[in-house]
């Protein structure tokens, strides 16, 4: 039973990484992808030296921890029961993080830029290769107990959010910005987003949840 699970879970995550795009904005970076000159890589994307993501210096930032996190994967004991693993090993099998925030905005013109942030436990040991990870937001209600490998929300075509090697104490920051500008509108099919890799890497590369060490993933949102 536990491998036919396994087997409908990789099924699931192959459906939806095999049709990713590539989202509007400047192009995508990180670990063997370089940017042109003139430009270096600010969070996942091609930006002109010297620009920044954050917004005015006057502006407010709110650090914000999910109120929903699960975590499903073709290969590794996880989503099997109310206790959440320590960590997610993107590229180890068809791996998702779900993650759901309660962001306190009502005017998408508030929002200069939104940044989630994921850390690798200490001494994690770096994929034999980076690892693509890709963002889809969540189109179902769930909760973190409902979420199993067997029981998985339907996602959105998943956008490239970069290429990451999960090397000793990086720090992975994907560019959220169009995503909780469009929480703003408050619609019923907006449940938190998902990130996802495909198998690509036989160790993975491994990211804290902040159960047992490590700070967890937050989202950074940036405030006019």
């Amino acid at each position: 039973m536990r491998r036919l699970i396994f087997s409908l879970a990789a099924i699931a995550a192959l459906a939806l990484t095999s049709c990713v795009r590539t989202p509007v904005g400047p192009p995508l970076c990180g670990e063997g992808a370089a940017c042109a000159d003139g430009k270096t890589c600010i969070v996942g994307r091609c930006r002109l030296a010297g620009s920044t993501l954050i917004g005015p210096s006057d502006g407010r930032r709110l650090v914000l921890a999910p109120d929903g996190i699960a975590v499903t994967s073709s290969r590794d004991l996880t989503g099997e029961g109310s206790q959440a693993p320590a960590v997610v090993i993107f590229g180890r099998g068809a791996s998702t993080l779900f993650l759901h925030f309660a962001v306190p905005i009502t005017d998408p013109r508030e929002v200069t830029a939104a940044v989630l942030v994921l850390e690798p436990p200490r001494e994690a040991l770096p994929p034999a290769s980076p690892v693509p990870l890709h963002i889809a937001p969540i189109l179902d209600s769930w909760t973190p107990d409902g979420v199993s490998n067997g029981r998985i929300p339907s996602v959105g075509v998943p956008d490239r959010a970069g290429v990451f090697a999960g090397s000793f104490g990086a720090t992975v920051r994907i560019d959220v910005t169009p995503m909780v500008k469009r929480w703003a509108d408050r619609r019923e099919d907006d449940h938190g987003f998902a990130v996802m890799a495909d198998e690509t890497d036989a160790y993975g590369s491994t990211y804290s949840l902040g159960i047992t060490e490590g700070r967890g993933p937050r989202l950074e949102v940036y405030l006019r």
